[in-house]
């Protein structure tokens, strides 16, 4: 019996080009890294004898160097060997990232217990038996596992056997990493393999912690990189415990520390101070300064309610490492609003045209949306400007 961690989908270097703030950036960037010395804690607390990494380490075959040497050196904290394959972001084609001088330098002198497969054939490690199954394009119109078809398995000894292979599955076929494709590519046909004669499948490519198989499991990514879809566990990693012949205990461990928070909100009168609430207590457990949030907004608010809103959404989108909203909240005008807009002494051109906004409120064939928002373009003038008031003459 042997106990390991499997991982995957890294992806260290990954840009997060939807946060607009370079520094936030930088800080989700880092907090990939930093989530490696958490897996490299669990190691240690779970006595593991190896790491498995179902391929993506990097973002792309292009990762920098300071990347590269960032994580060559917290794997080498890990105290055990740590076996991995390239998967479709840092797949092992020719002249690749694997091939790189700077690289292979960093790697030799710095991580010496770091293994990396670019071969389709059975590795003996201590302790248990490695299938791996690299991708060596970005996209392979083969199964890459195919070839474990046609082993033979009478002379490998009793030890644990373990697949390592990168991809999406026929459950989840043609959903590869959240990417479009033309076609069925990285497909990998579980119940095709000599499951009998194969203890544990160790998947990469599906970020959230999920069975494809009573053998097969994909880890999920080790920190948060996305909004979650229904269902998905990301910001884990599998610890593995299993002997030959014997169905794997698998277990889910967190190591992700962003939180990626998904709300929905339906506008009320007190729809400002609602919004408020909801973040803060959506964040106080991570903290909001380590926090994703993608806010949905429906209903309608009065002109008045709707500044509040906008006051409050400012000052979240700067506290918060990144706030998406999608903003569907009506303008509703209450009859005071539109009473005060028509009614002002100091400004007759706004009264009027105040009147007519209001008039066209209750028209047939009106675009009721459009008058709404020039009343709200109007109230915000006539709020933000001082009020004039009627010249007296001496």
């Amino acid at each position: 019996m042997i106990t390991f961690i499997h991982t995957a989908d890294w992806q260290l270097g990954k840009p997060f080009a939807g946060i607009a703030d370079p520094a936030k950036r930088a800080r989700v960037q880092q907090e990939r890294i930093d989530a490696l010395r958490r897996i490299r804690d669990v190691v240690r607390a779970r006595q593991a004898q190896f790491v498995v990494v179902a391929g993506d380490l990097f973002d792309s075959p292009t990762p920098t160097k300071t990347t590269v040497a960032q994580s060559l050196g917290v794997i080498a904290e890990f105290g055990v060997p740590v076996y991995a394959i390239p998967g479709n972001h840092d797949h092992g084609g020719l002249d690749g990232l694997w091939d790189q001088p700077f690289f292979k330098h960093e790697h030799a002198t710095r991580a010496p217990n770091f293994h990396l497969f670019l071969e389709r054939k059975p590795v003996v490690i201590e302790g248990a038996l490695i299938m791996p199954c690299p991708l060596l394009r970005r996209h392979e119109s083969d199964d890459p596992t195919a070839w474990i078809c046609g082993i033979d398995f009478t002379s490998l000894g009793t030890t644990p056997r373990i697949v390592l292979a990168h991809g999406s599955t026929t459950a989840f076929a043609g959903q590869t990493d959240g990417e479009d494709v033309a076609g069925p590519v990285n497909t990998i046909a579980i119940d095709r393999l000599p499951l009998a004669e194969i203890d544990y499948v160790a998947l990469g490519d599906w970020h959230g912690f999920t069975a494809a198989g009573p053998k097969a499991w994909y880890s999920g990514s080790h920190e948060t990189d996305r909004f979650p879809k229904k269902d998905q566990l990301p910001g884990r990693i599998a610890c593995v415990t299993v002997s030959r012949g014997s169905d794997p205990v698998v277990e889910p461990i967190v190591t992700g520390r962003l939180q990626w928070l998904a709300r929905v909100l339906d506008m009320t009168a007190d729809g400002p101070r609602q919004c408020e609430t909801t973040l803060a207590e959506s964040t106080q457990d991570a903290g909001f300064d380590a926090c994703l949030v993608d806010l949905s907004l429906r209903g309608s608010l009065s002109l008045g309610a709707r500044r509040e809103l906008d006051q409050v959404l400012e000052s979240w989108s700067h506290r918060l490492l990144r706030l998406d909203v999608a903003d569907a909240v009506m303008l509703a005008p209450s009859p005071d609003e539109i009473h005060a807009l028509a009614n002002r002494p100091g400004d007759p051109i706004i009264s009027r045209v105040a009147g007519e906004l209001a008039r066209r409120l209750d028209a047939e064939g009106t675009d009721v949306a459009d008058v709404r928002q020039a009343i709200n373009i109007l109230h915000a003038l006539c709020t933000t400007a001082p009020t004039r008031t009627p010249e007296t003459r001496a």
